[in-house]
């Protein structure tokens, strides 16, 4: 067993709905992500939100480098492991809404890429969560988020002029996702 696989399988059985997902995230999951962060890249902070144990944060070094990341894991044992495997980054233990009340502040060349799974989360966090994201892309800033299956990650509220891009589909993920980006229309 990996050493991420077990910390990932203490944090699916303390909270579930936090998690979303039976596996961490594929490393073609992961480069998918990157890729698409990148292309809306425009040189301000950037923002890991629902980091696990890891995947997407090395794609993210990878492409990005260290110094713009910081990396939002509300999972005690999640955080820890990322703080073991990337100790030059900033590894924020906190909730997504937490951080992004005070992100508001930088939010238009902000770029947030995001691995919560919304269909999961508690309705009340999903729908902060999902506000925040929709005043962050209003403000100028980015989001780039997966989902499963085909269905574009949450609603969006009625009367903001916004959409849902899917920018590709990776099938070597289980489950197989749908990268999107949230764009003003």
């Amino acid at each position: 067993m990996s050493t991420c696989m077990l910390p990932f399988i203490q944090a699916l059985l303390r909270a579930p709905a936090e998690v979303g997902a039976v596996l961490p995230s594929s490393r073609h999951l992961a480069h998918a992500m990157a890729q698409v962060a990148a292309a809306s890249d425009r040189g301000g902070s950037l923002l890991e939100i629902g980091a696990g144990s890891g995947a997407l944060t090395r794609a993210l070094v990878a492409r990005f480098g260290r110094e713009r990341l910081q990396v939002v894991e509300c999972s005690p044992p999640l955080a820890s492991v990322l703080r073991q495997r990337f100790p030059q980054l900033t590894v924020l233990e906190q909730r997504a809404e937490q951080v992004l009340t005070h992100a508001m502040q930088c939010a238009d060349q902000m770029l947030v890429v995001s691995s919560l799974p919304f269909k999961s989360l508690p309705l009340r966090q999903a729908r902060r969560v999902a506000k925040a994201y929709q005043d962050l892309v209003m403000r100028g800033g980015s989001v780039v988020q997966f989902s499963y299956g085909r269905l574009p990650p949450f609603p969006l509220s009625s009367g903001v002029p916004l959409r849902w891009q899917a920018q590709c589909r990776v099938w070597r993920n289980l489950p197989p996702a749908t990268v999107w980006q949230l764009c003003r229309v």
